[in-house]
C-alpha cells in the first residue's frame, strides 16, 4: 500500500524555512533561466496544424473535468481521485429534488498546485499519483483510456518545474532525429501535453486554453506566440473560449497592488482573442489557487456574461468564502472586444460581480460564507491545531529569558531574585527586568528581529499600514510575555533556590508558547473576520480537509456547454489496511447547473 501522509503543517518553523528557500532560489532563478522557453525550443509545434493529440472535436458530445490544488493529504487527494475514477457519478442536488447521473470524463485538466508543499517526484508519487493510482485499481477503465492534462501552479514551480515536465510533459511528438513517445499513464489516464500550457479543440465549436504563468504571473514570449498562432491560424472564426487560469486574480485585484499586476498579464491573454480578428468570446474562465468554490461573472463587451469559476478544492487545505465580495478595479487592459486608441494610455474599468444561486439567492460560493465564518473561529485553538509551532516559540522563549537570566548575572544576581517579590510591586519588578533587556545587545536583537518578522505577516496591508499593524501585533506578542514574567518569578519564589532559575525560565517557554500561538489565532480571526486579510495564513493553520469540489463539464451534441460543480462537504478517514474498504462518499451539487450556449 502507498505512504498515505496527512495534511501539510504550513506553521512547521522547520518546512516554513524549506519553502522559504525553496520560493527564493526558484524566484531567482526563474527570472534568469525560463524552463518554458527551453521546452518551446526543443518540442516544436507545427504552426499550421493543430496537434491531433489535441482535436477532440470529432466526437458527438464530450464529458470532461476539472480539478485544481490536489496532492495534500491522503484522505482527501484519495476522497478527490475516487469521485473522478467512478463510470458514472450519482449527484443529487440537496436543495431541489433533482438528481445527475454524471459520466465519467474523457478528460481531467489540474488547474494548477497538484503538489504541496514543494514539488519533487517523491511528492508527485506520494501525494498525487499514488491516491490516483488506488482510486483507478477498484474501477474499469476504457480502452483508449482518457487523458490528463495538467497546468503548473506556484507550487509546482518551486523546483524549477522539473519534477512537473518529467510527470507530466514526457510525450514527444517525433521528429527526424527523435522518435515519438508517448505519455505516462497516471491513474488509468494518459498525459498527452508536450508543454506546460496547451490549446484542446473540443465539440461546437468550443476551445480550451490551458495557460502557465509562473510564480509570478509573467507569460513568456514563447507562449504568447503559441496562442496568437492558435488565435490567428487554428481557431475558426467565432470560436468559444474556455480559458484555464492560474490564479483568481479578480476577486482580490481592487485590495492586492500584485493581484491588480498579475489580472493584467492575465487579461492580456484574454485579449488575444480579438487580435486575430475572428470575433472569438471568451465565455468561460476556470481557475485554482483558491482552496474553495467560487463563482463571479462580467459582463462583456457584446453585453455576454463571462463565468469566472474559482474551483480549487481538489484536495488542499480549505480556503475561506466570507471574504469575497462584488469587485471592481482599474486595469491596464479592457474587455476583450473593447476599441482602444494608439497610443493606449487610459485604465479601463473592470467590474466582477459575485454570482448568486439560483435556487437559493445566495452567494455562489462552497462552503457558504456562514459556514465558512464560523469555521475561521477554530483559530481560537490555533496552538492546538499547530503544536510545533507553539513548542518553537515556547523555545524561543525560553532563550530570551536566558538571556535575561545571563544579564542578571551581570550584577551577581539570579532572573528569579532580580525581579524581586509581590510586596515589592509589580511596576518595580517590571522596571529591574526592562534595566536586563538594555543591559546587552542581545535581548534586543532578538526582540527586532521577532517584531521583523510580524511586520513581514502583515503584507496584506499597504504602506504604512503595514508597520502600524505588524508593530501593534508585535507589541501585543511581546506585551503579553513581559507582563506574565514578573508574575511567574514571584510564584517560583517557595522553590529552593537552586531549582528557582530552572523553574522559572521553563515556565516563561510554557507560558510565552502558548500565549504567542494563543494571540497568533486571534489576530488572524480578527483581522480575516473584521478586514477580510490573511485569509491564506488564517485557514492553512487549520488544515482542514473537508469542503472539496470539482468541476464536470459537458457539451452536447448541440454546443451547449454545461459546469456541473460537484461538491464533498465531509472527506471520509481511509483507516483501511489492506486497502479494500472504501469509505462512503456523499458528493452534491454545490449550485445548479451553469448552461453556457
Amino acid at each position: 500500500m502507498p505512504h498515505r501522509v496527512g495534511m501539510t503543517s504550513w506553521y512547521n518553523p522547520g518546512r516554513l524555512v524549506s519553502i522559504a528557500i525553496r520560493v527564493a532560489i526558484s524566484t531567482i532563478f526563474g527570472e534568469f533561466v525560463d524552463r518554458r522557453e527551453a521546452m518551446a525550443a526543443a518540442r516544436e509545434i507545427d504552426p499550421d496544424a493543430i496537434d491531433k493529440n489535441y482535436d477532440y472535436s470529432a466526437n458527438d458530445e464530450l464529458w470532461f473535468d476539472f480539478m485544481a490544488d490536489t496532492g495534500d493529504g491522503w484522505n482527501p487527494a484519495y476522497a478527490m481521485a475516487r469521485l473522478l475514477a467512478e463510470p458514472v457519478l450519482a449527484v443529487p442536488d440537496t436543495v431541489s429534488a433533482e438528481h445527475h447521473e454524471l459520466p465519467r470524463g474523457r478528460l481531467l485538466i489540474l488547474g494548477g498546485d497538484e503538489v504541496y508543499p514543494t514539488a519533487s517526484r517523491e511528492d508527485y508519487d506520494t501525494k498525487l499519483v499514488a491516491p490516483l493510482k488506488e482510486a483507478a485499481s477498484h474501477v474499469t477503465w476504457p480502452n483508449p483510456p482518457p487523458d490528463l492534462y495538467a497546468l503548473p501552479g506556484n507550487h509546482d514551480w518551486y523546483d524549477g518545474l522539473s519534477a512537473f515536465v518529467g510527470l507530466f510533459c514526457a510525450r514527444r511528438i517525433g521528429g527526424p532525429l527523435s522518435p515519438p513517445r508517448n505519455g505516462r499513464s497516471i491513474g488509468g489516464r494518459l498525459t498527452q501535453q508536450t508543454r506546460s500550457y496547451f490549446a484542446l479543440k473540443l465539440p461546437g465549436g468550443w476551445w480550451l486554453w490551458g495557460i502557465d504563468a509562473q510564480l509570478t504571473s509573467y507569460i513568456d514570449q514563447s507562449q504568447v506566440d503559441f496562442f496568437a498562432t492558435v488565435a490567428k491560424e487554428w481557431m475558426p472564426e467565432r470560436s468559444k473560449v474556455i480559458m484555464c487560469a492560474a490564479q483568481p486574480y479578480w476577486a482580490y485585484a481592487k485590495s492586492n497592488p500584485d493581484a491588480a499586476t498579475h489580472f493584467t498579464n492575465f487579461a492580456y491573454m484574454e485579449n488575444l482573442l480579438d487580435t486575430a480578428e475572428k470575433s472569438h468570446e471568451l465565455r468561460l474562465v476556470l481557475t485554482g489557487d483558491s482552496h474553495h468554490y467560487a463563482r463571479f461573472t462580467e459582463t462583456n463587451a457584446a453585453e455576454r456574461e463571462v463565468h469566472y469559476i474559482t474551483a480549487g478544492g481538489g484536495g488542499a487545505f480549505l480556503h475561506p468564502t466570507h471574504q469575497l465580495h462584488d469587485t471592481d478595479f482599474e486595469s491596464d487592459m479592457p474587455l476583450p472586444g473593447t476599441p482602444r486608441p494608439i497610443p493606449d494610455t487610459k485604465k479601463y474599468k473592470r467590474s466582477f460581480k459575485l454570482a448568486a444561486d439560483s435556487r437559493t439567492r445566495k452567494p455562489s460560493v462552497f462552503p457558504s460564507a456562514k459556514t465558512s465564518r464560523r469555521l475561521a473561529w477554530r483559530n481560537l485553538a490555533f496552538a492546538i491545531y499547530n503544536p510545533v509551532y507553539t513548542l518553537s516559540v515556547g523555545a524561543a522563549c525560553i532563550f530570551f529569558a536566558w538571556l535575561l537570566h545571563a544579564n542578571a548575572r551581570l550584577y551577581g544576581i539570579d532572573l528569579p531574585t532580580a525581579l524581586g517579590r509581590p510586596e515589592t510591586g509589580y511596576i518595580a519588578a517590571l522596571c529591574c527586568y526592562f534595566r536586563l533587556v538594555i543591559a546587552t545587545p542581545w535581548p534586543l536583537l532578538l526582540a527586532a528581529a521577532v517584531a521583523g518578522g510580524y511586520y513581514y505577516l502583515a503584507d496584506f496591508y499597504p504602506n504604512w499600514r503595514r508597520a502600524l499593524a505588524g508593530g501593534l501585533h508585535a507589541l501585543l506578542q511581546m506585551g503579553a510575555v513581559v507582563s506574565v514574567t514578573p508574575l511567574l518569578g514571584w510564584l517560583v519564589q517557595p522553590a529552593p533556590p537552586a531549582w528557582r532559575t530552572v523553574l522559572l525560565i521553563a515556565s516563561i517557554g510554557a507560558a510565552g508558547g502558548i500565549l504567542g500561538a494563543k494571540l497568533l489565532g486571534v489576530y488572524f480571526l480578527f483581522c480575516l473576520n473584521v478586514f477580510g486579510v490573511h485569509w491564506n495564513e488564517a485557514f492553512s493553520s487549520l488544515r482542514i480537509a473537508d469542503y472539496k469540489n470539482f468541476l464536470r463539464l459537458h457539451i452536447d451534441c448541440s454546443g451547449k456547454l454545461t459546469v456541473y460543480p460537484v461538491g464533498l462537504a465531509k472527506v471520509p478517514t481511509d483507516d483501511a489496511a489492506d486497502g479494500t474498504t472504501k469509505p462512503r462518499l456523499t458528493p452534491h451539487m454545490i449550485e445548479k447547473p451553469i448552461p453556457l450556449c
